[in-house]
């Protein structure tokens, strides 16, 4: 009786084990196929895991410091109504989306992933640097397209001033331009300087910082499969959002912000001036100011606004206040309740540093707002960034002003 006890526990822990055994190569199975897949996944899945970048070809250590997107890549964009960042980085959903005509978008990267044809040419008249509001990934003709017939383009998603004064030593100064416009967005250019110094304090590049304090599992596609389809699960699509906020518009439009750009409306002019966001910002740009100017060369300062200055002001107090409760659950986001206050403190600011050190300014708030005031949306509804008439009122402003100017001559 004993040993048929004995025998049956046996039994039972060999099928355990074998079934153990086969549940463990069958995930092993399907971890490398999905690794094999691994560009052609969801992108909600996979930019999550630390190898995202690099195993879609972006160069994250480089020779000038900056980051590239693929080189030679045929990009192609499908933008739909629900294609916009803030579906992602916000409470809104993609039911909210607004009425829009979808379209398509198709360019190659040249051999540094910018947006430029090649080959480049040794010398040129203009250059434009920035973030992802020159890079434009989603739009047909972006702002820059027909400023010059000799020039480059170099937008670089989510990077700062000083990663951006990478691209200008590498890059620009080489060529010999006449004119470098640097747009600098309102939204997170100065964290993301930030963000650039102290990684280099730290001795780190791209890649470290990518692959920093992360566990095997993260790099594992099915365990981020998991968790995504676990917390899609789990979310409660019937919570309360407080977006989209409608804005006191002629036509009245509905509108989303980022919460992480917000902070920075709440600051007041002296503390931005004295942070270390700042003066980092401030010795990058003199530093590129006065490398042109010894050559004869100038620079021009493009200040982008972000949505939420110019939206602020056509929420009514109860929109505003229902932002400022919300947002400021998180601990990182105090000073909310000073946006009023300090609504232009960062653009006053800027405007500022460039009469400090001697460069022009082109702020695009005014033709912007003065479309807003028109009945117009520069802005996609779930999204940061401008679309096709943000794109087209940047131009446009650019054009006059360097016709106004003696900066075209």
């Amino acid at each position: 009786m004993y040993s048929a006890g004995v025998n049956a526990l046996r039994d039972a822990l060999n099928i355990s084990l074998k079934a153990l055994l086969l549940l463990l190569l069958t995930t092993l199975m399907l971890e490398v196929a999905l690794q094999l897949v691994f560009p052609h996944l969801p992108p909600a899945v996979i930019k999550r895991m630390p190898q995202y970048q690099e195993r879609l070809g972006h160069r994250l250590i480089t020779e000038h410091g900056a980051r590239e997107f693929p080189a030679g890549q045929a990009v192609e964009y499908e933008v739909s109504p629900i294609s916009g960042d803030l579906y992602d980085l916000s409470c809104i959903r993609p039911e909210d989306a607004q009425p829009f005509e979808p379209y398509h978008v198709s360019f190659k990267r040249d051999e540094h992933g910018f947006r430029n044809d090649e080959p480049w040419p040794d010398d040129v008249d203009l250059v434009v640097i920035g973030d992802s509001f020159t890079a434009a990934e989603l739009i047909q003709r972006p702002f820059w397209q027909g400023l010059s017939e000799s020039m480059l383009t170099l937008g670089l998603p989510g990077s700062g001033t000083l990663e951006q004064q990478r691209l200008f030593d590498a890059f620009a100064l080489p060529r010999q331009p006449e004119l470098v416009i640097l747009a600098f967005f309102a939204g997170n250019d100065l964290n993301d300087s930030a963000r650039f110094a102290e990684m280099l304090r730290a001795g780190m590049n791209r890649h470290d910082l990518a692959h920093s304090g992360k566990s095997p599992l993260d790099y594992s596609v099915v365990f981020r499969l998991f968790q995504f389809v676990s917390e899609t699960a789990t979310s409660n699509p019937d919570a309360d959002c407080h977006y989209p906020m409608m804005a006191r518009a002629d036509p009245p439009a509905p509108v989303a912000f980022y919460k992480k750009f917000l902070p920075v409306l709440g600051a007041d002019k002296q503390s931005l001036r004295s942070s270390e966001a700042f003066q980092l910002t401030k010795t990058s740009i003199s530093e590129m100011a006065a490398a042109l100017q010894a050559v004869g060369a100038e620079l021009l300062l493009m200040y982008i606004p972000q949505k939420a200055e110019l939206y602020w002001n056509y929420l009514d107090e109860k929109s505003k206040q229902t932002i400022i409760d919300v947002e400021s659950r998180d601990s990182q986001l105090a000073g909310l309740q000073d946006i009023d206050m300090n609504l232009s403190s960062q653009r006053d600011a800027m405007r500022e540093l460039a009469e400090e050190i001697g460069i022009a300014i082109l702020d695009l708030t005014p033709p912007l707002a003065q479309a807003i005031r028109a009945g117009q949306s520069p802005y996609f509804f779930a999204d940061t960034h401008w679309n096709q008439l943000g794109h087209d009122i940047a131009r446009n402003a650019l054009l006059d002003f360097l016709n106004r100017s003696n900066l075209n001559e």
